[in-house]
């Protein structure tokens, strides 16, 4: 260090200490001012699909079950028993094909009197006189064959062989396979755009085909109080009930009926499309020329498994649409694409 004589002993020993405070000093302020500069803004990865617009079908679902309109129950036209049951439950049977044979009740009773004087006969005269009468009682028997009034298919029988009816006794029932119908409960709020000819589509649990296709046959007149539903009936088509051999009563299902068709209609993929559970609202997210997310409101006005038909001012066709990436996204969070479809 060059010395100055003018300069007392203090000031040597104070100089070095000054110059070190004020490097260190130079040196505390660099590294504060890197760490308080701010901070980037996060870029968030993200993958879009482009807002689809095309005719969305206007359907009304409704729940329901399967049921035969052609039911014959089969009477017995006398009282007596049943020395014969030709069919079982499942058994199909044709129009004019003997079901049962039925023995009167005076030809029954005439035949159990004449058995219970063989059994208690204890002379050769009074056995013979016993076989006589059951000779007759046999030949002169009354009996009447039952027949099918329809083709079908035995749906329960009432009574068992051997047991006794009384006229008009209920036997048993026949369904036609042809004349199966399904019955769709629809809400109340929207049988009015339900009508006579419109199409349909059926869905039954218990089948192997997906879809089975069906035209509206009737709405009837009655609601259910309980429910708010009225019942309407769909007609089965396309295929013959010999197409349909699984069909059978009280198989339940649903109904897709189509009421009309939504032209221009905007849809986006089930995934693009965010729900608020807290007030039940919901929404989809873009963004803007500089890549900054915007939510846009929705009302959504049907869904399938894999689409979702929206309506919201600021949707318009081709726009970008965040389809990964958009869950609790901010607005103004700046985006990029990692992949686009």
């Amino acid at each position: 260090m060059k010395r100055y004589p003018h300069l007392s002993p203090t000031l040597y020993t104070l100089i070095p200490l000054t110059l070190l405070l004020l490097a260190g000093c130079k040196g505390k302020s660099s590294e504060d001012d890197e760490e308080e500069k701010p901070a980037g803004k996060a870029v968030v990865r993200v993958r879009m699909e482009e807002l689809q617009v095309r005719d969305a079908l206007v359907t009304v679902n409704a729940l329901g079950k399967t049921e035969a309109l052609r039911k014959e129950k089969i009477f017995s036209p006398i009282a007596g028993r049943i020395v014969a049951l030709r069919v079982f439950d499942g058994s199909v049977v044709k129009k004019g094909e003997e079901v049962a044979v039925i023995e009167s009740k005076e030809s029954d009773a005439a035949i159990i009197g004449a058995e219970a004087m063989m059994k208690a006969a204890t002379t050769p005269d009074a056995k013979s006189a016993a076989e006589e009468r059951l000779r007759l009682a046999r030949e002169s028997r009354n009996s009447v064959s039952v027949t099918s009034g329809v083709d079908g298919v035995v749906a329960g029988r009432a009574v068992g062989e051997g047991e006794l009816v009384a006229e008009n006794g209920e036997l048993l029932t026949i369904i036609d396979p042809a004349s199966m119908v399904f019955i769709a409960d629809v809400p109340v709020q929207e049988l009015a755009a339900v009508r006579q000819g419109e199409k349909a589509i059926v869905r039954l649990q218990s089948s192997d085909s997906a879809e089975h296709p069906a035209v509206v046959d009737a709405v009837y007149p009655q609601s259910d109080p309980q429910s708010q539903t009225v019942k309407t009936r769909l007609r089965l088509i396309g295929e013959s009930a010999a197409g349909r051999p699984f069909l059978r009563t009280d198989f339940l299902g649903s109904a897709e009926i189509l009421t009309g068709i939504r032209h221009h209609a905007f849809f986006v993929s089930r995934p693009s499309l965010l729900r608020n559970d807290e007030n039940n609202t919901f929404s989809v997210v873009t963004f803007t020329p500089d890549s900054l997310a915007l939510s846009i409101p929705v009302s959504v006005l049907s869904m399938t498994d894999s689409s979702v038909e929206v309506s919201g001012q600021g949707l318009r066709r081709g726009m970008p649409i965040i389809r990964e990436g958009n869950y609790a996204l901010p607005d103004s969070t700046r985006i990029t694409l990692s992949w686009q479809e």
